[in-house]
């Protein structure tokens, strides 16, 4: 294992993909920067961690309890849909790889292509190496009398009595047959082998067509509605690199309010700068999403996003966390020494989130990296230069702090160069449709639903309440809400939301966190005990995927 271990790190380093190593724990090994910059993740320290922390939509623990290999899931990233697969590897220490992989233009156009092709009058179907039906388009399948979805994952023997797929892939050679017989119909069928540039077989594909399509001259019409799918399928390429290429870093901020448009046109400008800037705004009000965006608007965009939670670091571990540390500069310091945060985003963009808890003692540290752009490692002599942007953020009056003596006042100057205040929830109730169809669509990817949207007694009840937890708040309702709906809900009804919403005025929404994980828990009890312990047949009681199941399973300690 040792050897294995060792191979697996090396490649690591190697690949395009984003990948990660992980025990049967769920427990990160091993991982390469790839993984980091798809996760949104740059510069982090993923081993020891759970899987489950760093990527929630984790189905790890699906393909762990099954041993097969779960391939091309499909999950919103940070830039756009990516592609995770998980291959447990088999080995006495149950270990596997998780593989991240970006989705481009091409896996995009690939969908326009399946959509294309289902109107086309020819019947196209294609199998894998191991003659497994993995496209059907719609005319081949109404031919043969089944239903797209239905047909696809079963041997093509199976829904194409005539078909000689199999032996198509496992010869090679190609199968034509002018004159088939099937259910009153007469048809051509010519099957052919798929091989890459190398000569090794990757699947096959089988074309039939009427023959009267030919005999009574309808062949010109074929062709003619087969040129129309091409120029539709050029306009279609057209615009998906034009949108590609024009894509707006401003995309995640949802809303339509004037505030929100206005907070978009100010951050825009402020982006072609190269100011400090303080964002403020209460707590959940997207001010991480806000950074990132001025960074991506930026021209330090292709160069690293660092986000530092100063709250979240313990105060004897920050100095190291920001800016590294040498051998031997204290107890349990890595062989070599380790780069800090400012180092990794050289070039990029620091995001300091909740300025207003840094630490007293580290203010003027950090001031002087503010003037004079540089620092030394913990525990170093040599002076390092660094050009990052800083964007600070918080939900606290620093300006109080200041007159309290908890913030110094030179320190302020230099992060409020630019000041933004994003407006909270209450302020902008028109935003809070567009917030909620962004969030369902991310919910109906995460849990396999087909959400359309608010019922009209749901929408009341979201713009009458002032939502002090702002946009998180809304996100954690909306969560719960779908735990609770049934694969056939269209719409998020009364009945999905948590028991105590709207809260009391007493609770003021402080305390919903806590209600939404009761409720969870409780329904994940009763579910088990109606499924008799059966995971699967609980996850269905509850209308969520298994993946998700196990996951809550394992944030509540349940048995």
């Amino acid at each position: 294992m040792p050897e294995l271990r060792n191979l697996a790190t090396h490649i690591l380093t190697l690949l395009n993909h984003g990948l990660i190593w992980v025990n049967k724990a769920g427990i990160i090994m091993e991982f390469n920067p790839q993984a980091l910059a798809l996760l949104g993740l740059p510069g982090k320290d993923l081993r020891g961690r759970k899987l489950t922390e760093v990527f929630p939509a984790s189905r790890l623990s699906e393909a762990l309890t099954t041993g097969k290999p779960l391939i091309g899931t499909r999950v919103q990233g940070i830039r756009g849909p990516i592609l995770v697969s998980y291959l447990p590897l088999l080995d006495e220490e149950g270990n596997a790889l998780v593989v991240f992989e970006q989705c481009d233009s091409s896996y995009e156009l690939a969908e326009i292509y399946e959509a294309l092709l289902a109107e086309l009058p020819l019947g196209l179907a294609v199998v894998d190496k191991e003659g497994i039906l993995i496209f059907i388009n719609k005319y081949y399948a109404s031919l043969v009398g089944w239903e797209e979805k239905r047909a696809t994952g079963r041997p093509a023997e199976h829904v194409l009595p005539f078909s000689k797929l199999s032996q198509v892939v496992s010869t090679g050679r190609p199968y034509l047959n002018p004159e088939i017989d099937f259910e009153g119909h007469k048809l051509c069928l010519a099957e052919i082998p798929l091989k890459n540039k190398g000569g090794e077989i990757l699947g096959g594909v089988s074309r039939v067509l009427p023959q009267e399509a030919i005999v009574e001259g309808n062949f010109k019409e074929f062709y003619h509605q087969f040129k129309i799918m091409e120029n539709k399928l050029l306009l279609y390429k057209d615009e998906l690199e034009f949108f590609q290429e024009n894509i707006s870093p401003w995309a995640a901020i949802r809303g339509v309010s004037p505030q929100i448009k206005e907070l978009k046109k100010l951050a825009a400008r402020v982006a072609q700068g190269d100011a400090n800037i303080l964002l403020l705004g209460e707590s959940g009000t997207g001010k991480d999403l806000l950074a990132r965006a001025i960074h991506q608007a930026s021209r330090r965009r292709k160069e690293p996003f660092i986000k530092i939670n100063c709250a979240a670091i313990p105060e004897n571990l920050l100095e190291a966390e920001l800016f590294g540390y040498e051998e031997g500069a204290f107890t349990g310091a890595a062989r070599g020494g380790k780069p800090g945060k400012f180092e990794l985003a050289d070039g990029g963009t620091v995001f300091l989130d909740e300025i207003g808890d840094l630490p007293l003692s580290m203010q003027p540290k950090l001031l002087r990296v503010l003037q004079e752009r540089s620092f030394e490692r913990v525990g170093g002599r040599k002076t390092l230069n660094v050009d990052v942007r800083i964007i600070a953020a918080t939900n606290k009056d620093l300006v109080s702090l200041v007159n309290e003596g908890k913030f110094r006042l030179d320190l302020y100057y230099r992060l409020a160069v630019i000041t933004i205040h994003i407006p909270p929830l209450r302020e902008r109730p028109v935003d809070i449709e567009p917030i909620c169809r962004s969030l369902i669509h991310k919910f109906n990817i995460k849990y396999g639903l087909e959400v359309q949207g608010l019922s009209p007694e749901v929408k009341e009840l979201f713009e009458q309440y002032s939502w002090p937890g702002n946009i998180r708040e809304l996100e954690n309702v909306l969560e719960y809400a779908f735990n609770f709906l049934d694969p056939e809900d269209k719409l998020i009804l009364p009945r999905h939301l948590p028991p105590t919403f709207p809260p009391s005025s007493s609770s003021g929404g402080l305390e919903l966190k806590k209600v939404v994980a009761l409720a969870e828990q409780e329904a994940i009890k009763k579910a088990l005990a109606a499924a008799k312990g059966n995971k699967q047949e609980a996850a269905r009681l509850l209308g969520i995927h298994p993946s998700g199941l196990y996951q809550k399973l394992k944030k509540y300690n349940i048995e």
